[in-house]
This record gives C-alpha cells, sequence and structure tokens, in this order.
C-alpha cells in the first residue's frame, strides 16, 4: 500500500521538530516538510496532498494561499493551520475559508495529535493493520 501524502509547511525549526516528532505516531504518512514560501508552492502545484500543515504566516506568503493552493489540486485535501497567539484572527479565517482547523504553536501542538487521529479515521487515511501470518506447517 502507498503511503498517503502529508506536507508540512513551516519556517521555525522548533516547530518542526515537535511536529516531525507527533508524525512519529502516523507512518502511514510520508512526510514532506517545506520552509520556504517558493517551495511550497512549488510541491502544491506539482501534486497533491492528502494532508497540509501550515504555518498561518510563512515569509512572502500566508497559509490561506496555501490551503487554496493545496485543494486545488485535491478537493479532499484536510488542512490545519499553525498560529502563534498574535495570528488567532488570521486562523480564524483560514478555518471560515476551508482549513479543517487551527493549532496555537508551540503551546498546543499535541493537540496536533488528535485532531490527526480524527482524520485519519473519518478520512479513511489510518494505517492498515498487517495481516498475520499463519504457519500451515502448524
Amino acid at each position: 500500500m502507498s503511503k498517503k501524502q502529508l506536507l508540512l509547511i513551516e519556517d521555525e525549526g522548533y516547530v518542526i521538530d515537535r511536529v516531525n516528532d507527533l508524525l512519529k505516531e502516523f507512518p502511514q504518512f510520508e512526510v514532506n516538510v517545506c520552509t520556504e514560501a517558493g517551495q511550497a508552492r512549488e510541491l502544491l502545484g506539482s501534486r497533491p496532498f492528502d494532508i497540509v500543515i501550515t504555518c498561518v504566516y510563512l515569509r512572502g506568503a500566508s497559509g490561506l494561499e496555501f490551503s487554496f493552493k493545496a485543494r486545488e489540486k485535491n478537493p479532499d485535501t484536510c488542512v490545519i493551520v499553525l498560529a502563534g497567539l498574535d495570528a488567532l484572527e488570521m486562523a480564524n479565517k483560514a478555518v471560515k475559508e476551508g482549513a479543517l482547523d487551527f493549532v496555537i504553536k508551540p503551546a498546543a501542538l499535541e493537540r496536533l495529535t488528535n485532531i490527526l487521529k480524527m482524520v485519519t479515521l473519518v478520512r479513511g487515511l489510518a494505517a492498515k493493520p498487517e495481516k498475520k501470518k499463519t504457519d500451515p506447517g502448524a
């Protein structure tokens, strides 16, 4: 089975590290990380992603742009916005315009795990348990 595609768009190293640690619970995803707006635009334009986790503000772009671009390629893309306390208004706007939810960084990043668990179950992106091999000689 091919891995589901997840794109993390974030430019703060400590946030990338924490999110990557959280994503270890989700082996069904192939994780791509973009730290620059141009790189994110290029990736989002080249292929569809199942989940996009994006910073609300990235030098040269906004999470709203990435949300729209992701859903152009795949209308079913689940977009989750990461925002600091100073960007709550923009995060709320992103949700009103199609993002699934937002998470306050860095304080509430663990909430991302619960959102991803819900999304993977509801959207059928959960990892499939491997079938146990039976020994025909036993």
